[in-house]
């Protein structure tokens, strides 16, 4: 990977304008008030409430209130940013895949920088991977043949999509065909305390999330064994509605990237990241051409 950096009014018409900005005009949405959401990978109420200080600066900026929607699943989030009755998020790549093939108006503009970790690379990549119990015996992929897997949300890239797309070439079987039993555990902080704790045979999950859980010390460097690990990924996507006015679009990614991407430091020490920097849909090709 190469370096990357972290520093990179309503519409009001008038009558000479003419009917092209009336047009304009029409056609972006300006809120009374800004809904804002981001996909459950670990403590969802604790990831919303990092990000008050950053959403109180788009208060601040817009003049208009910011609304936290507690996450159901990574389904629901997509289908809120479709239906317009959530403005901006933060997904994983596959749901920003999934939402901007549903809408193309959803666009992503940035992506975090994840600081080193033990299972991560510096910088706004990441590596799904497939995680065992260090204490069983298993030694390679072939070997969980009939065990216990743990994926995060069917939604999830790392967490299951990936997966499900790269597996039968690593077995030659599906995921379900190849294991004994295949359950869903929520998030990737469940995924990785499961498989650290034996409570299933293997997980796969976000390698950012599980260097994480090993960084914060709530399971051991040597608790798990790391069988797999997939391509550089690009992180999760934080986009917004095309159709809001372009001042709110242009306000939203101001205040994200404030300060080089790094006005917010607790929120930043809380995600693991540097800072956010800008991101663009082509950084998503990889996955687009895994489908």
């Amino acid at each position: 990977m190469g370096k990357f950096s972290l520093g990179r009014r309503r519409f009001c018409v008038g009558l000479g304008m003419g009917v092209w900005a009336v047009e304009s005009w029409a056609q972006c949405e300006s809120p009374a008030r800004l809904r804002f959401s981001l996909v459950p990978q670990g403590d969802a109420g604790r990831d919303l409430a990092a990000y008050k200080p950053l959403l109180a600066a788009i208060e601040a900026r817009l003049g208009k209130p910011v609304e936290l929607l507690l996450p159901q699943s990574y389904g629901a989030v997509v289908e809120g940013l479709v239906a317009g009755t959530i403005d901006f998020a933060i997904l994983g790549p596959a749901a920003y895949l999934k939402a901007s093939k549903a809408n193309p108006d959803i666009q992503v503009f940035a992506s975090y920088a994840k600081r080193a970790g033990p299972l991560q690379e510096e910088g706004p990549y990441y590596r799904a991977v497939l995680a065992v119990p260090a204490a069983r015996p298993y030694r390679d992929v072939q070997a969980l043949q009939g065990s216990v897997l743990a994926l995060t949300d069917p939604g999830s890239t790392s967490g299951a999509v990936l997966p499900r797309r790269v597996f039968p070439g690593l077995t030659g079987q599906s995921l379900d065909s190849f294991f004994g039993r295949v359950v869903y555990v929520g998030d990737h902080d469940r995924a990785g305390l499961a498989v650290a704790a034996g409570k299933v045979d293997a997980a796969f999950l976000s390698g950012f999330h599980l260097s994480e859980l090993i960084r914060q010390g709530r399971i051991g460097a040597d608790a798990v064994r790391v069988l797999w690990r997939s391509e550089p990924l690009p992180l999760d996507a934080i986009v917004y509605r095309g159709r809001l006015c372009a001042s709110l679009r242009k306000g939203i990614q101001a205040s994200f990237l404030a300060q080089g991407g790094r006005a917010y430091p607790a929120l930043l020490e809380q995600q693991g990241a540097l800072g956010f920097v800008p991101m663009e849909d082509e950084a998503y090709r990889i996955l687009r051409e895994m489908s």
